[in-house]
């Protein structure tokens, strides 16, 4: 199975607003290009055969650029609009994994289960967000494929592959279920196992703003 990557990055300074209680407009730029680079580091050493980055911004480029993956400009700033516009230049017989920019704990292992799962044959694979959202989505081929990324879009995504007549596959990767969205998401990244890029800032967040983000947050202080 060839895979092509898209990878859609929101504009930055509109990234991440649920954190400007606690973080402001530099550290949130500076916290997406830092899961934006953790994201390309998992793909560059997964399977995919291409990656694309469809953003707006000249530093999403020059990061897409420094993992050696294309960087489309998005015409449309809205997220479904911006991935059939990536989609667009996969050759018709390929697959597509969507894998948005905020999973900074995705790992080339989660790639390649996620494509083991699928197998060679035409069909979908999810990995599902704990919202009941899509975060990572494998499709196969991704001609004709219709994006409904949004509320419920794991539903949507199921129903869109069945009435395609593809066979569905869910794999549930626990460290994937959630985004970076909010304050508890920030404090959770900062704890997990790892040091990714993304975690070493959520860490020295914590450290400088720690009693602001406890007051912030509805997890129980450790």
């Amino acid at each position: 199975m060839v895979i092509h990557a898209i990878v859609p990055v929101k504009e930055l300074h509109r990234a991440k607003q649920r954190l400007a209680r606690v973080l402001d407009a530099h550290e949130r730029r500076a916290l997406s290009l830092a899961m934006l680079n953790d994201v390309l580091v998992a793909l560059s050493y997964s399977p995919v055969s291409r990656i694309i980055v469809i953003g707006r911004d000249v530093e999403t480029g020059h990061t897409a650029r420094a993992h050696g993956a294309a960087f489309v400009i998005d015409q449309s700033a809205a997220l479904n609009d911006a991935l059939h516009q990536a989609a667009a230049d996969i050759p018709d017989h390929a697959a597509a994994l969507v894998a948005p920019s905020d999973l900074p704990l995705l790992g080339a292992e989660d790639v390649i289960a996620l494509t083991c799962i699928s197998g060679d044959k035409p069909g979908v694979a999810i990995a599902p967000a704990h919202d009941g959202g899509t975060n990572l989505l494998l499709v196969s081929p991704v001609v004709g494929w219709t994006f409904l990324f949004g509320p419920d879009s794991l539903t949507h995504h199921i129903a869109a592959a069945r009435q395609r007549h593809l066979p569905v596959h869910l794999l549930r990767l626990p460290h994937l279920e959630r985004d970076i969205d909010d304050i508890d998401d920030l404090i959770w990244l900062a704890q997990q196992p790892g040091d990714t890029s993304a975690q070493r800032l959520a860490r020295m967040f914590l450290e400088r703003k720690g009693a602001q983000l406890w007051q912030s947050s509805d997890m129980p202080p450790h």
